[in-house]
């Protein structure tokens, strides 16, 4: 089910068990009965922040040699998260990093850092499942000195 239209060429889509995952627009298969299209009041968030809903845009002051750093703790993304359940977090979490990532792409931006934090590296583990998603895409540990073992550079090549 398209829960999300991102860009012209990526929506959000959720599978059957409840994760939402990006998708190329070009690979999406439509359903051959129309009767069994339908909107579903499950796609409604869960909770609502004013901050979910403003446009993520990069930076403009970036150099062209520059990185755009995002910081996926929560308390910097949202106001209130303490009632939510630890999967509903994550999920917000993941929601906004490919929000960011398609918000480079389309700025143009040539390498963005995301702190993600070390815990359990369960939001890691996300972010690099949902790399498999982009094309022409290259990540790895970002220096070690500056973040310490909590973050991610991509490249968008």
């Amino acid at each position: 089910m398209i829960t999300n239209i991102l860009t012209n060429y990526r929506v959000l889509v959720m599978n059957e068990d409840g994760f939402e995952i990006s998708y190329p627009t070009a690979e999406l298969v439509l359903l051959s009965n129309k009767s069994e299209y339908k909107m579903d009041s499950k796609m409604n968030p869960k909770w609502h922040d004013e901050k979910e809903e403003r446009e993520i845009k990069p930076p403009s002051h970036l150099a062209a040699d520059e990185a755009w750093e995002v910081d996926l703790h929560l308390h910097e993304l949202i106001d209130s998260y303490q009632q939510k359940s630890d999967h509903e977090k994550l999920m917000f979490q993941v929601k906004y990093f490919k929000k960011c990532m398609d918000a480079a792409i389309a700025h143009r931006i040539k390498k963005v850092i995301f702190i993600h934090g070390v815990g359990k590296g369960t939001l890691k583990q996300e972010i690099l499942h949902a790399l498999k998603d982009y094309e022409r895409v290259r990540n790895y540990d970002a220096p070690f000195k500056r973040y310490g073992y909590g973050a991610l550079a991509v490249e968008i090549l």
